[in-house]
């Protein structure tokens, strides 16, 4: 496990590295930092309560999916998304990911499965928006701008691959028996693999078949749509203290070039990919001197301030007694046991039968 660690965090490095080169080779660095030094932050104390306000808007759009399980007190969720996204923010290879749903997760109200089904809903959904936002923005740019057929081919390939996502996550919504069947095909070379990881499935998709009632669907939608609208209306506003005037439209390109970039596993902060991203979204709509000086000098800021503000948000609850710190850092490991633990329980006759959601419900 150690070894596995070790090895993830030096190739984020590695890529952070490597992105960071491509992102600032040929750069006038002097001029980065004249740019930096110039640059209005008045803008800067105008974006903090843009982000304050995205927290808020997903934290309650997280609490929606996991209503129909458990309802998690606002106090508790809070302090789990601010540590959980301080995670994501500082482990490499979006490890932090795992951080939210063990956090939160309390047996037998509220089981690791269910918990890590609502975090995974909440992503597919996010990258299908903003695929779609990207795909949607870059259409009605100029066809005439560098890059912007090939950012299009690239949000056209990354909606589909957001569409297979989807069209498995409804396929074993649907057909869950067969889900799981074909898992145990796929692996019936090692029929021990094969039986744990058909249960873990299992109890996976008796999260998923969790679903909040229609009114809180559409809440649920609406807040996607109030966070990733605050995200580039913020991100617009913090471009004007850079003498950088984005207008809707182009604002919404960058987010979702943004949001393409760090997909890309890196190091720590996601160092690098969150810079390159930037500056290629800029590249569309920004002359090149003023990507290489100004553009580098917001992209630089704009990573400093959210990664210092999530890191602050997440110290300040990590202390709490809603937060226990062992589980912060083993994380992704106890997951990985929890969902093992679950799996073995679906198929354990004297656990009282049912699927995962149904003994929760019954307080098993």
């Amino acid at each position: 496990m150690m070894r596995r660690r070790l090895v993830q965090a030096l190739t984020g490095l590695v890529i952070s590295a490597v992105a960071l080169w491509l992102t600032f080779r040929g750069k006038d660095m002097g001029g980065v930092w004249r740019a930096t030094r110039e640059a209005d932050y008045r803008y800067l104390a105008l974006y903090v309560p843009f982000w304050g306000a995205i927290h808020l808007a997903r934290t309650v759009r997280w609490g929606i999916l996991l209503e129909p399980i458990a309802r998690v007190p606002f106090r508790r969720l809070n302090a789990a998304s601010a540590v959980g996204f301080m995670a994501l923010a500082i482990l490499p290879f979006r490890l932090g990911e795992f951080a939210r749903p063990y956090l939160v997760a309390e047996r037998p109200r509220l089981r690791v499965a269910a918990a890590l089904s609502s975090v995974v809903v909440e992503r597919v959904v996010d990258w299908i928006f903003t695929g779609l936002l990207l795909l949607a923005s870059l259409l009605a740019l100029p066809d005439d701008l560098p890059g912007v057929r090939v950012l299009r081919a690239g949000g056209v390939i990354v909606s589909l691959a957001f569409a297979a996502m989807v069209l498995f996550l409804v396929g074993a919504y649907r057909n869950r028996a067969r889900a799981v069947a074909i898992t145990r095909r796929l692996l019936a070379a090692s029929p021990r693999l094969a039986g744990r990881a058909a249960g873990m499935l299992d109890a996976f998709i008796g999260g998923l078949r969790l679903v909040p009632g229609r009114g809180k669907v559409v809440l649920f939608f609406a807040l996607t749509a109030v966070y990733w609208g605050l995200s580039a209306w913020g991100m617009q506003v913090l471009a004007l203290g850079f003498g950088i005037s984005l207008g809707p439209v182009q604002a919404c390109a960058l987010l979702g070039v943004l949001v393409v970039g760090v997909m890309i596993p890196a190091g720590p902060g996601m160092v690098g990919t969150f810079q390159g991203a930037i500056v290629v979204g800029l590249g569309l709509f920004a002359a090149r001197d003023v990507v290489a000086t100004r553009g580098m000098a917001y992209a630089n800021v704009l990573w400093a301030t959210q990664l210092g503000l999530q890191i602050t948000l997440g110290l300040f609850f990590l202390f709490s007694r809603h937060i226990q710190l062992g589980r912060v850092l083993s994380a992704s490991r106890e997951v990985a046991r929890g969902l093992d633990t679950e799996a073995v329980l679906s198929e354990d006759p004297d656990d009282g039968g049912g699927t995962p959601e149904e003994r929760a419900e019954g307080g098993v």
